[in-house]
């Protein structure tokens, strides 16, 4: 799996370096008592470290019952504390995060790679009952309404959106029914609508999202900057610096509508390059799913690269605006330690998984080939037939 490692880290520090190139530019022009850039360089630093440990952490310790009940406890107790006083930290008018004045966490974004853990550990134990709804259905349901609750009652839909297409896409990998599949996403799917209906800004969002010029001075004011970022960058963009939306002009340049930043300051060139980075760590992380030691390694590799690359392409296709506006960070490039931090160390995990896998046997191991999902991936993935399967 070299090739698959190798991918994995120059495509992940490809993308801290664009994000921390970005930083430098933003924060060049908002004075001298801005602290993004060094705010940014703390976090990374700290998501480096924990990068690195996980990939040569083995990572069937995260199985095991004392870390991954710890990491269960632990998550929830943080995201508990968002909800008491003096614990908990607001921030454009949410209370999400805790800490103390400048140092801040946000557990949501523990809580997605937490859940991932848990499905992983428990799926992977009961595929013998995977034609069951209480197995396919019911007990991935619960996790994933245990931490989406939570984090819906932060007032945060982006989250729990990634959260149930991770789940989605681990419980189709695990071999879940067909039926079970369609009836999962037709619950998903009716449990947007109130949700969305609960809060009258987001139904503003979607009619914005529809014909933002009709809301040009409010609600449509972000993509309709956005939009102009890129069209102001043209194929090869103003210049690393030169961009004039980070003046003020587009909200949130630094975190949710960065990828326009990288559309103006490095127009198409730089968008293209952006995505390919993003196609690369998916096929890579697939190529990991099916080649994992076992299936605790694909489920928990499945989780990892559709929680990361999923939300990548969410935020891309809302900087673009296909896809009603939603404040969520582009991994490895926003600022926003709590989320650069994790999807560092969930990278690491990634990888470790892709360590694990033999270079002379060019397929999964039985536990895993013989699985009728993962032999559609392994097919599109590694078309080439396998010499010998182990049985």
């Amino acid at each position: 799996m070299k090739k698959e490692t190798n991918t994995l880290i120059m495509a992940v520090l490809a993308l801290v370096l664009l994000g921390t190139l970005m930083m430098y530019s933003i924060d060049a022009v908002r004075g001298p008592k801005s602290m993004i850039l060094y705010k940014h360089l703390a976090f990374l630093g700290l998501g480096l470290i924990g990068f690195f440990f996980t990939m040569i952490l083995d990572y069937h310790v995260l199985g095991s019952p004392a870390v991954r009940k710890a990491f269960l406890i632990g998550t929830l107790i943080l995201l508990a504390c968002t909800f008491i006083p003096g614990l908990r930290l607001s921030m454009g008018g949410a209370y999400r995060w805790i800490g103390w004045k400048q140092l801040s966490f946000q557990p949501a974004e523990l809580a997605r790679f937490t859940l991932v853990l848990m499905l992983a550990v428990r799926l992977s134990k009961q595929q013998d009952n995977m034609s069951y709804w209480t197995t396919s259905l019911v007990k991935p349901g619960f996790y994933l309404g245990l931490f989406a609750g939570i984090v819906v009652l932060q007032k945060d839909l982006g989250i729990p959106v990634v959260m149930s297409v991770a789940t989605f896409i681990i419980i189709w990998t695990a071999g879940a029914r067909i039926a079970h599949l369609g009836l999962a996403g037709a619950v998903g799917i009716t449990a947007i609508i109130p949700l969305i209906a609960m809060e009258g800004y987001r139904a503003t969002r979607i009619k914005s999202f529809m014909d933002p010029w009709a809301a040009r001075d409010s609600h449509g004011y972000q993509l309709i900057q956005s939009l102009s970022s890129f069209y102001q960058g043209g194929v090869w963009g103003r210049g690393v610096g030169f961009g004039e939306q980070k003046l003020g002009y587009l909200p949130a340049a630094h975190t949710d509508f960065i990828f326009a930043m990288i559309g103006e300051e490095l127009g198409l060139v730089g968008t293209i390059v952006v995505v390919l980075l993003f196609t690369a760590i998916l096929i890579a992380g697939i190529r990991t799913v099916v080649r994992a030691p076992d299936l605790f390694g694909s489920l928990l590799a499945v989780g990892i690269t559709t929680l990361i690359v999923f939300q990548a392409f969410f935020v891309m296709l809302v900087n673009l605006g296909w896809l009603p506006t939603k404040g969520l960070p582009l991994p490895f490039v926003s600022y926003g330690g709590s989320a650069l931090m994790t999807n560092l160390w969930m990278a690491g995990v990634l990888i470790n998984i892709a360590s694990q896998a033999s270079e002379k046997e060019k397929t999964a191991r039985s536990s895993v080939f013989t699985h009728s999902r993962l032999k559609y991936l392994f097919r599109i993935f590694l078309p080439k037939k396998p010499a010998t399967v182990r049985i």
